[in-house]
């Protein structure tokens, strides 16, 4: 669907180029700009977002000017066509561009994060039909990544060792003998009278015979040891080997660890989630949820639970945040506030005071449109916007009612979005705009 938006707002009859295909080139050689500058700077998904869902969209909008200037660099006589700024025009043109620059996830996750908050309570119309086939295509792919990181698989195929012998331990033994003749010469001894035996054999047989063993035993023994003494080596060093060894065993463990741990983290996951459930402790504000009002303890699930996870969580998360706000007695199911008390309550409370300045650093200074965590970021204590600036700052009207389960999974999402695609800012003084 991403190279048919145009053509679906085409013909669906709500932009018209007059048939002439050469400026629905233009166009589309527009959104290519647009998808690779989002690319580039994906921080400005949402606030893209927000203002291509909404017919209502202020024409001096930040973002309005930057496609209308993204337009004029491909046409610069667009101008000449359309006797006002055309805003359904550039609409189409952004949600081109999110279609197509949501293949990269990060822009994928805030693009869906901003339709899920916002486009129930915005009137779009006959675009309705292109806008919800575009949020299915996109969730969809996004999820799937999401369920995949979430998933434990059957089984963990653990390959083998990569271990090489060493080659064989060589040992070579020097070349030994008897010397032969130094030993029948020490024999002869032995038995010749006055060469070493003074006994002879015809006048004392006994006693020849005792001095003639013993002188050959010991003339044989010296020859053998004598030989070997050369046999003698050196002791054969195999600490390398073992060394070596001990590290590819110590690295397969290693790895086959690491495999089960990722393996096993969407079940951990899970597990700590559960766990979170049932103690409904907050380990921000250190309080039990039970102890706070109803208006404060959806956003502080919220920022709980976003820290909990990461930043691909499938969507079925965000229904469990809604589930676990809805187990607290003290929260009426029923109940809806608008969003400007909510936001009010949230700038003031001193347990959201962590909520607040994670937004300082996910949010970067605040420009035209964007998400409720821009005015988070910006307020402290006192929440002085009235309705109209509340509507042109988030998109939706300031009276739009939540119910407590509502609103945290609409910060859940959010803080999601924002952690996807936006690198951390030194966090901003509260109500600073320097």
């Amino acid at each position: 669907m991403s190279d048919q938006i145009l053509l679906r707002f085409l013909s669906a009859g709500l932009i018209d180029v007059g048939g002439d295909d050469a400026k629905l080139e233009k166009l589309r050689e527009t959104v290519a700009d647009l998808a690779a500058a989002l690319k580039q700077t994906p921080s400005k998904t949402s606030s893209f977002a927000l203002i291509a869902f909404d017919p209502a969209s202020p024409e001096d909008d930040p973002v309005i000017t930057e496609v209308c200037d993204a337009l004029k660099e491909r046409w610069p006589t667009y101008i000449n066509t359309f006797s006002s700024t055309p805003m359904l025009v550039l609409r189409a043109l952004l949600l081109d561009a999110l279609v197509q620059a949501a293949s990269d996830e990060k822009v994928g996750v805030a693009f869906i994060a901003s339709a899920r908050n916002a486009l129930p309570f915005i009137e779009a119309g006959n675009e309705q039909k292109i806008w919800a086939e575009a949020v299915l295509e996109i969730e969809s792919r996004v999820d799937a990544r999401a369920e995949a990181e979430w998933a434990t698989p059957e089984s963990i195929h653990v390959p083998d060792m990569k271990y090489s012998a060493p080659s064989a331990i060589k040992i070579s033994l020097p070349e030994v003998g008897i010397d032969a003749a130094d030993l029948a010469q020490a024999l002869v001894a032995a038995a010749v009278r006055g060469k070493g035996n003074p006994h002879w054999v015809t006048n004392d047989p006994q006693s020849w015979g005792t001095q003639f063993g013993n002188l050959a035993g010991q003339a044989i023994a010296s020859s053998f040891n004598a030989a070997l003494e050369d046999l003698q080596f050196k002791p054969i060093d195999i600490a390398g080997p073992l060394k070596i060894l001990s590290q590819t065993v110590a690295t397969h463990v290693g790895d086959t660890l690491a495999l089960v741990s990722t393996a096993t983290a969407g079940l951990q996951r899970r597990t700590n989630l559960i766990w979170w459930k049932e103690t409904l402790y907050s380990p921000s504000a250190r309080v039990s949820y039970r102890a706070l009002p109803p208006s404060t303890v959806g956003a502080l699930m919220a920022l709980d639970l976003h820290q909990q996870v990461p930043t691909f969580s499938p969507v079925s998360v965000a229904a469990f945040l809604s589930e676990t706000v809805l187990s607290l007695a003290s929260v009426a199911p029923e109940k809806r506030q608008s969003v400007r008390e909510l936001v009010g309550e949230v700038v003031k409370s001193a347990e959201l005071a962590p909520l607040r300045a994670i937004a300082r650093q996910l949010i970067p200074q605040p420009s035209g449109r964007g998400p409720i965590l821009a005015l988070l970021a910006e307020h402290e204590g006192t929440f002085a916007i009235d309705d109209t600036q509340f509507r042109a700052r988030v998109g939706v009207p300031a009276d739009t009612a939540l119910t407590i389960s509502e609103w945290a999974a609409w910060i859940f999402r959010e803080l999601q979005a924002a952690r996807a695609t936006q690198e951390v800012v030194k966090a901003k003084k509260p109500g600073s705009r320097a």
